[in-house]
């Protein structure tokens, strides 16, 4: 039998219950009784940051999905074309580009993120595994696995540089696993990271540059309703509060669908909430010290409005530039469709056919033979040119690379690390080495000192969590295991961002002046080889043979060999 659970049809009692339900929402809107919200700026409470949202953030999101409507949708300037026609313009998408192209170097293949309990050391045998994992280590390890936490990191902070900031949210859930607590029976819980773009999360107070309360928003479409819930966390004192609310409003048919998705709505009761959200409770009360979820800014300083705790995009100052961008690639590829090859000649080479309504021979220009035109030829002296145009590619390449050199400057790029390739048709990154001097080195340094603070909160909101729901791991409470301390490191793929070559030469200097061991230049992925501690010991083993192989040589050239 299939562990699918079946959907029972609504019968015509249940489906007139919803519409009177809905009739009487409705009514209760139009009479003044229920107040519909535009959006939850609209909601006591809230900081007054519509504009900033509205005409910052929202724009910056548009971007780096690839069309804004104010930019992409130009009207059509041509003879025969219909008034208010209108086409997209043809985009490069550079927001994206340039926000995936930081990230990428923020948060490398070789950065690594661990927990380690104070005074724990690992041993290691001859094969160089681990013999006494540090449990507390493991515990956070197999959460951040569950919530596929290396994949959606560096998608996190892509967003996250793009919009200004991302949020990470800390929660526990019953394990839809159907594990059940051996103590109590209750099904186990387990813990949950939420991944938050700037756009689903409003900050309500902050210290300084820390976030301490905020409104979580998701939404959902359902039963002919855009449902919108907001999970406020606050703090009332020292008390830690959770609330849940339900919005809605209707979804609107024919030419005027979609338009109200954005809108927040009427409040719903309680009741729907729970019928929508299975075991979440309006309200809950949560014993801990911090916050849970932690917030990451991109290092800019806001602009745009300098009362707010928000960060803006990393383009946020270059809209102008991105603009112009696209308006050049447009033109690019215009160029190519309008200076294809176009040769003009007389009608009477063009195709004859047959009209089926008057049976007369018409002659007919084949759509889909671009190349030829023909003109009238009354006299049969008109002979067969060509009026073809010659591209002008090295001009759009030319300004599209100067437009692109500007961008790197006004994000934090050093000069010349986008280029606009003609053969591949899009961007390319330049692949030179990037210098602790240069410009792009100190941005990508900038955004790694503000992700530390965020993921190190994240830790202590997981390990909060734990020891708040009793968990256990591996037969110990992870509140004993936390008792101890620990610490959180954070190491970021300097090979990223410096040169191979100089890294190794710091290495042998280190090695030559006795700061810095064999064994440590070896497996050291900075500043060596980064061979495992089993490839490192055979390696140290072959140069103790080598070298005492040499040694023996050398005395038996000297003294010569016994009788």
């Amino acid at each position: 039998m299939s562990g699918v659970k079946a959907v029972k049809p609504l019968n015509v009692w249940d489906k007139i219950k919803s519409w009177g339900r809905g009739l009487m929402q409705r009514t209760a809107t139009a009479t003044g009784i229920a107040r519909e919200f535009k959006d939850i700026f609209e909601l006591g409470d809230v900081p007054a940051f519509n504009q900033f949202y509205y005409f910052g953030i929202f724009v910056w999101k548009a971007l780096y999905r690839g069309y804004y409507k104010d930019w992409h949708l130009v009207p059509v300037v041509a003879v025969g074309a219909k008034p208010g026609q209108t086409r997209q313009l043809f985009r490069l998408n550079t927001a994206k580009a340039v926000s995936a192209e930081l990230a990428s170097l923020v948060w490398g293949e070789e950065a690594q993120f661990s927990v380690s309990t104070n005074g724990w050391v690992e041993q290691r045998n001859e094969d160089g595994v681990v013999t006494n994992p540090d449990p507390l280590k493991g515990f956070v390890e197999d959460v951040l696995r569950r919530n596929a936490f290396s994949e959606k990191l560096q998608e996190l902070i892509e967003q996250g540089l793009a919009l200004g900031g991302a949020t990470i949210k800390v929660w526990a859930e019953p394990d839809r696993r159907g594990v059940v607590d051996s103590e109590n029976g209750e099904p186990a819980r387990v813990i949950r990271l939420g991944y938050c773009m700037a756009d689903q999360f409003v900050p309500l107070a902050w210290d300084n540059a820390l976030v301490t309360e905020g409104v979580f928003i998701s939404r959902r479409a359902r039963k002919g309703w855009y449902y919108t819930r907001l999970e406020w966390h606050r703090w009332n004192g020292e008390t830690y509060v959770i609330t849940n609310e339900l919005y809605k409003s209707e979804m609107q048919r024919g030419a005027r669908a979609g338009m109200n998705q954005d809108i927040l709505g009427i409040r719903c009761p309680t009741a729907e909430l729970q019928e929508m959200f299975p075991g979440l409770e309006p309200e809950t009360v949560v014993p801990v010290e911090e916050s849970l979820f932690s917030y990451f800014r991109t290092p800019i300083a806001n602009n745009i409005d300098d009362n707010s705790p928000l960060g803006v995009s990393i383009y946020a100052n270059a809209l102008e530039t991105l603009h112009a961008i696209d308006i050049c690639y447009d033109s690019f590829v215009t160029e190519f469709r309008l200076g294809r090859k176009k040769i003009i000649v007389p009608a009477r080479f063009l195709r004859m056919v047959t009209d089926p309504q008057t049976g007369r021979q018409v002659r007919y220009f084949d759509p889909n033979d671009e190349t030829y035109v023909g003109v009238a030829d009354d006299d049969g002296t008109a002979g067969v040119h060509d009026i073809s145009v010659e591209l002008r590619v090295e001009e759009h390449v030319a300004a599209l690379n100067a437009l692109l050199s500007i961008l790197c400057l006004q994000i934090g790029f050093s000069a010349n690390t986008f280029s606009f390739d003609e053969h591949q048709g899009g961007i390319k990154t330049a692949t030179e080495v990037v210098s602790e001097n240069s410009k792009t080195y100190k941005t990508v340094r900038t955004v790694q000192n503000q992700l530390r603070p965020m993921l190190e909160h994240m830790v202590r909101n997981i390990i909060d969590v734990a020891i708040l729901y009793g968990m256990e791991w591996e037969g110990q409470s992870v509140e004993s295991l936390a008792a101890g301390g620990w610490e959180v490191k954070v190491t970021f793929d300097d090979g990223v961002t410096q040169d191979r070559q100089t890294n190794l030469n710091e290495g042998v200097m280190l090695v030559g002046a006795g700061l810095l061991s064999k064994y440590k230049f070896l497996t050291d992925k900075k500043f060596g080889q980064g061979l495992t501690d089993k490839e490192a010991a055979e390696e140290l083993q072959r140069i103790r043979d080598e070298h005492q192989q040499t040694v023996s040589e050398e005395q038996v050239r000297l003294y010569g060999g016994g009788a």
